[in-house]
Order: C-alpha cells, then sequence, then structure tokens
C-alpha cells in the first residue's frame, strides 16, 4: 500500500512539475505572430547589386585571353537579367575554380568581376561576386542556356 502511494505521489508531483513548466503560448487570432508583415518588414531575397549602367562586359575561359567581349544593349541587358534573377545559395560557398570569369564594365568606370560556371543545357549554373566568394548564387536553367549561347 505504501508504494502505491508513494507511486501515486511521485506521479502527481512529476505532472505538476511539468504542466507549471510549459511555455504560455497565446492561440488568439490577434497575435502578432499572426498578423501579416508590413511592407518594411517582408524579408528581401538577397540579389547580386547592379552598380550603375553598363558599358561592356567580357567573358573568358582564362583570366585576360579568349576574351569575349559584349557592348550591344541587347546582350547587356540579357547578362544584366541573368545577373540579378541569381538565387543566394545559402550557406558558405567552397567552389572550385571558375570554368569562365565575367567583368563588367560600368559607364562609371567602375568595374565588378565575376567567377562563372557553366553547366550543361538543362541544368542551373552558378556566378559568384570575387567581392564575396563565400556567396555563389545559381542562376536558372532558361538563363544557363542564355549564357552558353554568348559563349559559343
Amino acid at each position: 500500500m505504501k508504494k502505491i502511494m508513494l507511486l501515486v505521489l511521485s506521479l502527481t508531483i512529476t505532472s505538476t512539475l511539468l504542466f507549471g513548466c510549459q511555455t504560455n503560448e497565446s492561440n488568439t487570432i490577434n497575435s502578432s505572430e499572426n498578423k501579416p508583415k508590413q511592407q518594411s518588414e517582408v524579408e528581401e531575397i538577397p540579389t547580386i547589386k547592379i552598380d550603375g549602367e553598363i558599358k561592356e562586359v567580357s567573358i573568358s575561359k582564362t583570366k585576360g585571353s579568349n576574351k569575349i567581349v559584349l557592348e550591344d544593349s541587347s546582350s547587356i541587358e540579357t547578362l544584366k537579367t541573368i545577373i540579378m534573377r541569381g538565387i543566394k545559395v545559402n550557406g558558405i560557398a567552397d567552389m572550385t575554380n571558375p570554368e569562365y570569369y565575367m567583368n563588367i564594365i560600368y559607364e562609371n568606370g567602375n568595374v565588378q568581376y565575376f567567377h562563372l560556371w557553366i553547366h550543361e543545357k538543362g541544368e542551373t549554373s552558378t556566378l559568384m561576386n570575387t567581392e564575396d566568394t563565400h556567396t555563389a548564387y545559381t542562376v536558372g536553367k532558361e538563363m544557363t542556356e542564355k549564357l552558353i549561347e554568348f559563349i559559343k
């Protein structure tokens, strides 16, 4: 009988402690968690920033040699779209040596340098701003096809 009383008392104390340690969550409709985010609170998807009006883009297999120079507005706009649609890859990037080097020369004289890994048609590609080599951006399948057209 003593064992049963001791067991009941133990369970009662344990239940009381567990019940007392629960978090106080509010399930009301007006809680701050259920409110829609204001425009300023919405998280932006980090993308690569364009530094101004692009004058010229050059892509080369190795630094400085066999350069493909794109100066026409149609090609520049396409590359600008490709860069701006790049989606940041979560985590720290640890990449192999780049397949291509891309330089963007702006009207104001500034230059941005990128590493570029162009994959096969139907796959995504990767680009990285050389000023932030810990962050990589993926480029969609459709944009990969456009990149392949540029380097042919």
